[in-house]
């Protein structure tokens, strides 16, 4: 389990050029991490004051496993861009809120295909232009075991997009 939530996004664009397209669209800040990364944030806004911020990196999705079988196939293999999403604050209740909220705006925002994972083992969210927003229930996973749940839309991600 990881300690940060993830948004997964399906677009044909650059880490650089889809952070720049969330910090229009989410009202974020763009900059460069220490070690070269891109990275967008913003004042959290879910029931707290007091300088604490929103986001995280924007990267390739290096869990990506292009060569998964059907069996081992996770619905985290058909992203190209993974947006590691944290809160300053370090409380995993608001940082879970406030990924949601940003992922409910950037579902409204139609710019790409994404999907919503807490702690990389729990998938919340997913939404297309074509399905649109659907929330999961809870305990569904990324993996094989909720393929049933998931599986339209990684059917989708194969499909063009603007």
């Amino acid at each position: 389990m990881s300690v940060q939530e993830q948004i997964f996004i399906n677009a044909d664009s650059s880490p650089e050029e889809v952070a720049e397209q969330l910090a229009a669209a989410l009202s974020m800040r763009k900059f460069a991490g220490r070690k070269g990364g891109v990275y967008v944030s913003r004042p959290a806004r879910w029931g707290v004051a007091g300088g604490k911020e929103v986001g995280g990196e924007v990267a390739d999705n290096y869990l990506a496993d292009a060569q998964a079988s059907q069996a081992e196939q996770s619905l985290l293999d058909g992203y190209q861009i993974l947006w590691d999403f944290g809160y300053t604050g370090r409380d995993r209740d608001i940082q879970l809120a406030e990924a949601r909220l940003a992922f409910t705006e950037l579902a409204a925002s139609v710019l790409w295909p994404a999907a919503l994972i807490a702690g990389l083992d729990t998938l919340i969210a997913a939404w297309d232009p074509v399905l649109g927003l659907t929330w999961f229930p809870p305990g569904t996973t990324p993996d094989a075991d909720s393929r049933e749940l998931w599986y339209r839309y990684f059917e989708r991600l194969a499909q063009p997009h603007t």
